[in-house]
């Protein structure tokens, strides 16, 4: 899933409305923050009306938009407001992130049941089924969504497979480019857990383990004789020390 960026927090956005009504805002929208292709704009409809809308970049298009007179509100209506607004964006780019990566999931399925038409029925029969006393006691059942997600993770066979079901262009470099930012998002959140799940396992395995730290300093000598000798002399809190942090 997309992460949202902010620009601007939400108990923020009245007072920054106020503060740049007559610049930056009199001349152009500034964004609050984004998701996906959706980003929430702040905007100065008149000197004393705030607008916020929540537009598809990608697709330039407005999908919702929330006025406030300013001497009629409160940050707090504002702050409310703006929350639901990124909250709309998350669910809409996370709704998009999803039918995108499930059409490439369908493109790998065709694509197995062409190189496997014998199996077409066994695979079909097998994941109809559902046997709760067999759950994990050796299951030979096609998990086809372990399959789809490892498969779906090479990068080069997804471009690939794209490549192969897409032949027009504006389709094919929309997906691509989907598919590479999705793809390297999520390996780098899976890295991260099993990085996480890693440290957690030796910690309770072997307590704290003690580390190696090295640390540089500046010694003030006139040769280098010199300043091995300041260096001896550290601990005795010689003043011609300095540890560079």
């Amino acid at each position: 899933m997309s992460r949202t960026f902010r620009y601007i927090q939400n108990d923020d956005v009245l007072k920054s409305f106020k503060e740049f009504r007559d610049s930056i805002l009199s001349e152009r929208p500034v964004v609050i923050a984004r998701h996906g292709d959706y980003s929430l704009f702040l905007r100065s409809l008149s000197h004393d009306t705030l607008g916020l809308t929540i537009e598809n970049t990608a697709k330039k298009i407005v999908v919702e938009s929330r006025n406030y007179e300013v001497q009629n509100t409160t940050d707090a209506l504002v702050s409310r407001g703006v929350r639901h607004a990124i909250q709309k964006m998350s669910e809409l780019s996370d709704e998009e992130t999803n039918r995108k990566r499930l059409q490439i999931w369908k493109w790998y399925i065709m694509d197995w049941q062409q190189k496997n038409p014998e199996k077409r029925q066994e695979m079909m029969n097998k994941e109809l089924e559902w046997k709760d006393d067999e759950i994990g006691e050796n299951d030979e059942m096609l998990d086809f969504e372990t399959f789809l997600h490892r498969e779906y993770l090479n990068l080069g066979n997804t471009l690939a497979l794209i490549g192969e079901y897409l032949k027009d262009e504006r389709h094919k470099e929309m997906f691509t480019k989907f598919a590479i930012e999705d793809i390297m998002e999520m390996t780098s959140e899976d890295t991260r857990d099993k990085s996480i799940a890693e440290a957690e396992r030796l910690e309770q395995a072997g307590g704290h383990k003690k580390h190696t730290y090295q640390f540089t300093v500046s010694v003030e000598a006139t040769d280098k004789e010199h300043a091995r000798q300041a260096l001896l002399n550290y601990l005795a809190g010689d003043e011609r020390i300095r540890v560079q942090k």
